[in-house]
């Protein structure tokens, strides 16, 4: 041991009361630090959800800002589309519109023929087929077979909007 003791070390070690006080005051602030510590661990929870939050709405802004962007990609595209449907001469108000529908109608081969021609794709219409069928009415006739003189009618079941020129083509 050493000769020199400093003096309030020698006077907490010979009083009791002393040695209870500092003993207070140690426990009072690890007590303080315990409090501060899970104050503390609190906030630093309470920091973490907030950027998980921000860095939620950050992806979600970029998601958005994708979209956006992927929309303005679409506008570009469907005005050049347009551009390019006057100048071929595909405008709405050029076009006139009949629905078509027969549902299992029957009809002559020469009368399916002309029927057949007159939905057939060519540049003054168009025809945008919902449903087609062509079917024969006996099962030993073909579609394809040369028919007897008095065969029996098709069967034809035909929708939809054929689209025909309602204005000539303008040469630009």
């Amino acid at each position: 041991m050493s000769p020199v003791r400093p003096a309030l070390l020698l006077h907490l070690v010979q009083s009791r009361r002393a040695s209870l006080l500092l003993f207070a005051c140690t426990l009072g602030a690890l007590v303080v630090a315990a409090v501060w510590f899970t104050l503390a661990r609190g906030s630093l929870a309470t920091g973490y959800a907030s950027v998980g939050q921000r860095e939620q709405a950050l992806r979600s802004a970029q998601q958005r800002l994708q979209e956006a962007r992927l929309r303005v990609q679409l506008a570009d595209g469907a005005r050049q589309l347009v551009a390019r449907a006057s100048n071929g001469g595909y405008l709405a108000e050029g076009w006139g519109e009949r629905l078509i529908n027969l549902n299992q109608a029957p009809i002559s081969r020469s009368e399916g023929n002309a029927l057949l021609d007159g939905v057939a794709r060519d540049p003054a219409r168009l025809f945008g087929a919902e449903a087609f069928e062509v079917s024969v009415t006996r099962a030993e006739d073909g579609l394809f077979d040369v028919p007897p003189p008095r065969s029996p009618p098709l069967l034809v079941t035909l929708r939809g909007p054929l689209l025909f020129r309602t204005q000539l083509q303008e040469t630009p």
